[in-house]
């Protein structure tokens, strides 16, 4: 498939530019230049180390241990995520080369990927090994049928996947985001809680919100009373921003129960939106991820993940119970702000806006990464 390029009319400098034209938020043709354009060619969070594969004589099994796998989607193309023999990590289309049935589904643990739809095999590096029934089909090859790969890079215990075999590796994207996180302790964190959100707004729409403390003071109370808004900003990076929000210091005449106070180790909360489509918010004892899935013009999945670390024990519990409880919060306000803004976006009186320049600069980066993606000429094909 061949895409256009599109224009997205968007000033290099925010103070003499206009927000996003309507269309590019209402228009379902362009979510499918989108997931071309975009979402192929970008790295994508799938998974992490510890993803649960189910059990075998009792034991669990995670990715981390050979002969392994899961799948998943990324923006409509199914994906297969292995584990071989030897222990190397691996991703393919989980789409069969016979008639496209699925290869895998759900999780599990297997020394061989068997079609679910034809029974044809395949080794865990991808090689086709088994074709029932194909005596007599001339000219057929399987050391060029086996599963297509799918690029595949990890940070910390975070997976990360790309359909495109000459972008840029994981390490250029994430920039200096290593660096500007070693306050936090990655290490024994452990899978804490879930929460999916569907939201009727353009994916966008989601990311424009997101990407700014514009709105705080105005909608979101309590998370106000927890960071020092007078210096709340917002710093842009090649393919990342980071919102820095100081937690508020505490004064003796504060008697207002906070979630967050002020103590040993990271004193800030990090949020990093890494493009096109994940948050790494990063606070004192937690991390969460928020991957923005588009299901439609106008429907967007948001996936929320909490990692903490003992969290099987009762005190980590109960902070765990409060972080999703505070985050639930902060989303349903969210989510009132983004569907009345989506209908806004319908109307014929409007059409585009201005940038507050302290304020929304990480929106203006973030457009201007859309405008560079989707204005480039390219193809795509398997």
């Amino acid at each position: 498939m061949t895409t256009k390029p599109l224009h997205l009319d968007v000033n290099q400098q925010i103070e003499c530019a206009h927000t996003l034209a309507s269309r590019f938020y209402i228009d379902p043709a362009i979510l499918e230049i989108e997931k071309d354009k975009i979402f192929r060619r970008t790295w994508q969070l799938v998974g992490t180390l510890d993803h649960s594969c189910g059990e075998i004589n009792g034991v669990k099994k995670t990715i981390s241990d050979p002969e392994t796998f899961f799948t998943t989607d990324v923006a409509g193309e199914p994906l297969l995520v292995v584990r071989d023999k030897a222990g190397i990590l691996r991703a393919f289309s989980n789409v069969c080369r016979h008639r496209a049935g699925p290869i895998a589904l759900g999780s599990g643990c297997k020394n061989v990927m068997r079609c679910q739809y034809h029974g044809w095999t395949y080794t865990l590096d991808g090689q086709l090994i088994g074709t029932p029934d194909v005596e007599g089909v001339e000219f057929f090859d399987r050391s060029t049928m086996g599963m297509f790969p799918v690029r595949l890079e990890t940070w910390e215990k975070f997976i990360f996947v790309n359909f495109d075999q000459h972008t840029e590796p994981l390490s250029s994207i994430l920039g200096k985001i290593p660096e500007q996180v070693h306050g936090f302790q990655f290490e024994g964190l452990q899978f804490a809680g879930r929460r999916d959100y569907i939201i009727n707004c353009n994916w966008k729409v989601y990311v424009d919100n997101y990407l700014e403390g514009y709105h705080i003071p105005i909608a979101h109370p309590g998370l106000m009373r927890e960071i020092d808004y007078a210096h709340y900003r917002t710093d842009t990076y090649r393919h990342y921003s980071q919102q820095f929000a100081p937690i508020r210091a505490l004064k003796e005449e504060d008697t207002t129960l906070r979630f967050y106070a002020p103590g040993a180790g990271l004193q800030q909360a990090l949020y990093f939106w890494i493009f096109p489509n994940l948050m790494l918010n990063i606070y004192p004892d937690n991390i969460s991820t928020n991957v923005i899935v588009p299901l439609s013009t106008d429907k967007t999945l948001t996936i929320f993940e909490w990692f903490f670390h003992d969290v099987d024990q009762s005190k980590t519990r109960e902070q765990i119970d409060k972080a999703i409880a505070f985050s639930d919060e902060v989303q349903l306000e969210d989510i009132l702000l983004c569907e009345n803004v989506q209908r806004g976006l319908y109307s014929s009186t409007y059409d585009r806006g201005r940038y507050s320049v302290r304020r929304e600069n990480g929106v203006h980066h973030f457009h201007m990464l859309l405008s560079e993606f989707l204005g480039k000429e390219a193809s795509s094909g398997k």
